[in-house]
């Protein structure tokens, strides 16, 4: 069972996020291939605010939280670490509907460090944005909207540089992943990523490789940039 370590004292919103881990945990599961032995539990906790949560991780010794990310999973301590949504957000504060997908997301990163352990962080966030539905418009959408109107990032940056520039690095390694699973196929995809060496080989020039294929495949036109 997941153990709740929670500086936030609503047992509701506490039943409410075990709840979206419970209801969720078989779909990352199956997209694993794995059985659930009772490996997959987490310290879960609960801050009142963002706020809070950020300086809840300084007090336990973690790096600062980058601005972009308003929750995160931590293999130090194997948690889930999440804020409480207010009841009634303003325009540029995450509601709680919302913040259910970031919830199943951080749940994602957590029972692939388990299986796979320390894995390049471009990969890590492009598996969980390839299951957790933020790219629903598609992959034409995406390149049209935003890949396209920016420089392509070197994986350099990418493995090393994680949202770090003007670019959104979740747009590329969502885009990467999908090529992975879409050329190779998931099962070989899953294989691929358990060695360091065969990973390593599939991803030198991936994003180059990756934004090229989707191109041609949607856009009719090959990579110019960068």
């Amino acid at each position: 069972m997941n153990k709740y370590i929670c500086t936030n004292r609503n047992k509701n919103y506490q039943n409410e996020v075990e709840k979206i881990l419970v209801s969720r945990k078989q779909e990352i599961l199956d997209f694993f291939g794995v059985k659930d032995n009772g490996q997959f539990n987490f310290n879960i906790y609960i801050y009142n605010t963002i706020d809070d949560l950020v300086n809840g991780m300084k007090n336990r010794g973690f790096d600062s939280m980058p601005d972009y990310m308003c929750a995160c999973h931590k293999d130090e301590d194997n948690s889930l670490n999440f804020f409480e949504p207010k009841d009634n957000p303003k325009e540029n504060e995450w509601s709680k509907e919302e913040y259910k997908k970031v919830i199943f997301h951080e749940e994602i990163h957590g029972i692939q460090s388990i299986i796979y352990g320390n894995q390049p962080e471009w990969l890590t966030e492009g598996v969980a944005k390839y299951l957790d539905g933020t790219y629903s418009k598609g992959i034409k959408y995406l390149l049209e909207e935003y890949v396209n109107k920016t420089n392509i990032p070197s994986m350099y940056e990418l493995e090393n540089e994680f949202g770090m520039h003007e670019y959104d690095s979740y747009d590329y390694s969502y885009l990467m992943v999908s090529y992975l699973i879409e050329t190779l196929g998931k099962d070989t995809f899953l294989v691929a990523i358990k060695s360091r060496e065969t990973f390593k080989k599939l991803s030198n020039n991936l994003v180059i490789t990756a934004v090229d294929y989707y191109n041609r495949k949607f856009i009719d036109t090959d990579v110019k940039r960068r």
